[in-house]
C-alpha cells in the first residue's frame, strides 16, 4: 500500500513539513509532484529524519529539475561535482567547505541569467548548545512581501530592473567580516526584473535582495539606496518571516523566487556541516 503523503504547515507566511517520502528511495511522480506543490504553496519545505548518501541526495534534487555544478570546486563534496559543502569545520589547516555561507539576505543565483530555482540542503552535522540547535536559518515570503508593500513603491518597482551582481555580494561580505569565497572566473552582473512573476504560481515575487542587489536601473543612486533599503526593512517584518531550526537529518527545500533566506550564525567553532545542492531555473520574468 502506498504511504499517504503528509503537509503540514510550519510558518504563517511560509514553510511546512512533508511526511511520508523516503528520500533514500528513487523519487515517484506523485511525490515529486506533492514536492512542486508544495513548493508552490509554501515556498520553503522539509523532509525530516533522511538518511542519505551524496549520490542519493543528487538522484532526489534531479527529480526536480536541472542540477548545477558548483564553480565553487574546492568546496565540492569529494567525488560529487554537484553538490557543495557548507561547513565552518577546518582539515589541514582549510575549511571544508563555505564557511559564511547565507550570512547576508539573498537568493541563490540572482547573480546568475538563470537563477536557481529550487535549493536542496541536507543536514548532516547541527551545533547546539544546552540542547537547542544553534545556526537556524530564516525565510521570508517575497510573495507576501510583495502583496504588502504601499501602492506608491508597487507603482515603482513593478516595471523597474535591478542589477544583481557577485562581485557587490562578496565586497558586502569583506565589509561585514564575513568569509568571502574567493571566485576563480568572472561572473559578470545581470539584470532582473525587480518583481517577478513566479513561473508556476504566476504570482509576483519582489526579487531585489541586500546580498546581491547592487542597484535599481535607472534611478538617481541616492534614490535607489533610499528605495532597496525601504523593500529591506519592510521584508523582513516578523509576519513575512520563517525561523528553521535545524536538526541532522533535515532535507530541506526552497523556492528561489518566492523566498528568501539569511543564514544565522550563531556556533562559533562548533562543527556544522551540511550538503548543498542547486537547481536551474529560468530567466526571471
Amino acid at each position: 500500500m502506498t504511504p499517504p503523503l503528509q503537509t503540514q504547515r510550519l510558518g504563517d507566511a511560509l514553510g511546512a513539513e512533508i511526511r511520508g517520502i523516503d528520500a533514500a528511495k528513487e523519487l515517484t511522480q506523485r511525490e515529486r509532484d506533492h514536492v512542486i506543490a508544495a513548493l508552490d504553496q509554501h515556498g520553503v519545505v522539509v523532509l525530516r529524519g533522511q538518511q542519505i548518501t551524496p549520490e542519493q541526495q543528487v538522484a532526489f534534487s534531479k527529480k526536480l529539475g536541472t542540477m548545477r555544478v558548483s564553480f565553487m570546486t574546492d568546496v565540492a563534496v569529494p567525488g560529487t561535482p554537484e553538490l557543495t559543502v557548507v561547513s565552518n569545520i577546518v582539515e589541514n589547516g582549510k575549511p571544508i567547505g563555505l564557511v559564511d555561507a547565507g550570512a547576508l539576505w539573498h537568493t541563490d543565483g540572482s547573480y546568475l541569467p538563470r537563477p536557481d530555482m529550487y535549493t536542496v540542503l541536507y543536514a548532516l552535522q547541527i551545533p547546539e548548545r544546552d540542547g537547542e540547535a544553534l545556526g537556524d536559518t530564516l525565510f521570508l515570503s517575497t510573495v507576501a512581501a510583495y502583496e504588502a508593500l504601499p501602492a506608491e513603491t508597487r507603482r515603482k518597482l513593478d516595471t523597474a530592473q535591478a542589477v544583481h551582481s557577485l562581485t557587490h555580494h562578496i565586497k558586502l561580505k569583506q565589509e561585514h567580516n564575513f568569509k568571502a569565497p574567493p571566485v576563480k572566473e568572472g561572473k559578470p552582473d545581470v539584470t532582473h526584473p525587480a518583481v517577478r512573476v513566479h513561473p508556476n504560481s504566476g504570482l509576483r515575487c519582489l526579487y531585489l535582495t541586500e546580498g546581491h542587489t547592487k542597484e535599481l536601473v535607472g534611478f538617481s543612486p541616492e534614490e535607489s539606496r533610499a528605495l532597496l533599503s525601504e523593500v529591506a526593512v519592510h521584508a523582513k517584518q516578523p509576519r513575512f518571516v520563517y525561523r528553521h531550526r535545524w536538526q541532522k537529518g533535515d532535507l530541506l527545500i526552497w523556492d528561489n523566487c518566492s523566498t528568501q533566506h539569511l543564514a544565522i550564525t550563531d556556533y562559533g567553532t562548533q562543527p556544522r556541516r551540511l550538503h548543498r545542492a542547486g537547481i536551474e531555473g529560468p530567466v526571471p520574468i
